[in-house]
């Protein structure tokens, strides 16, 4: 990737994270409990490549690229982590259970299908041989929709709790 791009990702993720902000209405306990999903999501992505690359799953060859590093976690982080955590709540808040397990089913396919056009189209990303990586993959991309979730449940409440901002 070239630094142009890589740049171009770092700004491109942030303006995402503020649009959904503004499309999802939420209010300041919300924007703030979305930050700290994103926080919660660089963490637990950088837990889940680091114990990836030991097991062989998948790992990040340009690891030694601090640019290229330094991008996948703000993408992530602000990606997986904010505009996804957002549309997750709100998805909870119109349609309940339906709504839940559509995000989570949704997050998990999402990040998979990540993983797979990295692959396929970088050198940054190599995913390891055999089913594994791909199941534990899921597994990772899970856990990280959950613990953003209940991130954003400890700090702002249940997704029904609080008011929506009007758009103006």
């Amino acid at each position: 990737m070239t630094a142009d791009l890589l740049l171009a990702l770092c700004i491109v993720s942030p303006a995402m994270f503020v649009g959904t902000l503004w499309l999802t209405r939420a209010g300041a306990k919300r924007t703030v409990a979305a930050l700290a999903g994103c926080a919660t999501a660089a963490v637990f992505s950088v837990g889940w490549d680091g114990l990836a690359a030991r097991m062989g799953w998948w790992s990040y060859p340009s690891s030694g690229d601090l640019l290229a590093t330094l991008t996948v976690s703000i993408t992530v982080a602000f990606l997986f982590g904010g505009v996804a955590g957002l549309a997750g709540w709100r998805m909870m808040r119109a349609m309940g259970w339906t709504g839940a397990v559509t995000f989570f089913v949704g997050f998990v396919g999402l990040g998979l299908i990540r993983d797979q056009v990295l692959e396929m189209n970088t050198t940054m990303f190599a995913v390891g041989e055999g089913p594994m990586p791909h199941v534990m993959g899921g597994v990772g991309y899970l856990t990280i929709a959950l613990a953003v979730q209940i991130t954003m449940l400890l700090l702002a409440g249940p997704p029904t709790r609080d008011e929506l901002r009007t758009n103006t």
